[in-house]
């Protein structure tokens, strides 16, 4: 796969995850939440899914 299609893959997850944060947290408390560890979500929610997508997608990007 070209690193320009995992780049944007990891993006479209990355966006998805943040939008599920935001609905969670609310807008002003999303970006914190993130960067603060707490926005990976329960085990079985879908927080944690769309968490876990987006750590697959960006290490799939990273290691080209």
């Amino acid at each position: 796969m070209s690193k320009l299609k995992l780049l944007q893959e990891a993006t479209a997850a990355d966006k998805a995850w943040m939008h599920e944060v935001t609905a969670v947290f609310g807008a002003s408390d999303a970006g914190m939440a993130r960067f603060h560890g707490r926005a990976t979500g329960e085990p079985g929610s879908r927080l944690r899914e769309l968490y876990n997508e987006y750590v697959k997608a960006r290490d799939a990007y990273g290691a080209q």
